[in-house]
């Protein structure tokens, strides 16, 4: 019998041979991508593992703020520098000025001591070409004062004030508008800006009633 013969035999018999299947595998790199996509795995975990873009994006983020960092000490420090610059010429202005002001008051026992001379010489005469000589000299020495800053104090008529002015006497006074008023200036006072060098010793006035 042929193998044809066979064949038939075996269909007429009502039973039918299975061919045998062959498996094929495609490689082809994305047909297997599309297949990991249609899988559905998507329970695999994904890489947390920064990047370098974002590790050099870090690095720059932690660089800047170092930088301010730097940058807010800087100016921390000048400014500390300046407020001791500030106190530190402070400090040499109030120690020249101190210095300057008890120099300007031993000059001011000179100026009273010509001012007693002119006193003597008053009323004499003779005197008169010594009194205008030590009256020159006086006067320039009060303009080179003047011309350092020192003023001369002078309160007559004015509401007594003890920060400027002794009061050496008290004199009573008739008119209430004179209480407390400098009458009369004994010995003038002197001056640097606000700093009192001498204050001025008066006589007030005392209403009273």
């Amino acid at each position: 019998m042929s193998d044809t013969d066979e064949t038939l035999e075996n269909g007429a018999n009502g039973e039918e041979q299975e061919e045998p299947r062959i498996k094929v595998e495609d490689k082809r790199h994305w047909a297997r991508e599309d297949r990991d996509e249609e899988s559905g795995d998507d329970d695999e975990p994904t890489s947390t593992v920064p990047t370098i873009i974002d590790e050099y994006r870090q690095r720059a983020e932690a660089a800047e703020t170092k930088l301010h960092e730097y940058i807010e000490a800087f100016k921390a420090s000048q400014a500390e520098q300046d407020q001791f610059r500030e106190r530190l010429n402070r400090d040499v202005e109030r120690r020249v000025s101190l210095q300057f002001s008890g120099l300007v008051g031993e000059l001011l026992e000179s100026i009273d001591n010509l001012d007693l001379a002119l006193s003597h010489a008053e009323g004499i005469p003779e005197a008169k070409p010594l009194a205008d000589g030590v009256a020159m000299v006086r006067s320039q020495f009060l303009a080179s004062l003047t011309r350092q800053g020192v003023e001369q104090i002078q309160p007559e008529g004015e509401e007594f004030d003890p920060e400027v002015a002794e009061a050496l006497s008290l004199v009573p006074v008739q008119d209430p508008a004179q209480n407390n008023k400098v009458l009369q200036t004994m010995r003038p006072g002197y001056r640097m800006g606000d700093q009192v060098v001498r204050p001025a010793r008066v006589v007030v006035g005392k209403f009273s009633g």
